[in-house]
């Protein structure tokens, strides 16, 4: 069972606004697509005009509506925007972050959950050189689009917080965690989690996480 601190924790959801991008100039920022401009809005006020030594950026899906725009336009005979194409890849948003932000902190980009996010920066935070280290994991995912059979609709979203190994305030079972097939429900899982004010014992999401 591992131990970490997790702090900052911020989401933001397709249905509200996303004030925190108001330091972004305003053309940019309408380039921008809907996942992106959530990842990037948690991200920002996670961050709170600190700093991180690392990020992790997890989705399970990405960006897929642009995939599927670009293999229309394959379908039709038509080239790709290189545009599209390049914001279109699983590390697009962390380049854009970087880019948009004046960033340069280390980052990965995974196919992965919420808690497999977390014990990605634990593992990089156990071989941190850098006294008190910090990771910055953002989750983001909007639902497939209704051509995929597996699709699910849910509101687009993103998640984030501040980890690191000092003081800490969570405990993670690494194996009860579920292999769920829709790996969004993983962080509204701990969304849910990490607001009651004592943990549930009776809530089988929360199995893999105690609060300590």
């Amino acid at each position: 069972m591992l131990q970490i601190n997790v702090s900052q924790l911020c989401i933001s959801r397709a249905d509200e606004t996303v004030a925190a991008l108001e330091q972004i100039p305003a053309m940019q920022r309408r380039r921008l697509s809907g996942i992106a401009k959530l990842a990037l809005s948690s991200a920002i006020q996670s961050l709170n005009s600190k700093s991180a030594d690392y990020i992790v950026w997890a989705s399970q899906y990405g960006d897929e509506h642009k995939t599927l725009k670009i293999l229309a336009d394959v379908l039709q005979d038509q080239t790709p925007s290189p545009t599209q194409f390049s914001t279109s890849v699983h590390n697009a948003i962390a380049g854009l972050y970087s880019i948009l932000c004046q960033d340069a902190t280390p980052s990965t980009s995974l196919a992965a959950s919420w808690s497999e996010a977390l014990i990605e920066a634990y593992a990089w935070l156990k071989t941190a050189t850098q006294p008190n280290p910090r990771v910055l994991v953002v989750y983001y995912d909007e639902a497939l689009p209704e051509i995929y059979h597996e699709a699910e609709p849910f509101i687009a979203f993103a998640m984030s917080a501040m980890v690191s190994l000092e003081a800490p305030n969570l405990q993670l079972d690494m194996h009860a965690l579920g292999n769920q097939r829709h790996k969004y429900m993983d962080a509204q899982n701990f969304y849910d989690f990490w607001q009651q004010s004592e943990q549930r014992l009776d809530y089988p999401q929360t199995q893999a996480w105690q609060k300590c």
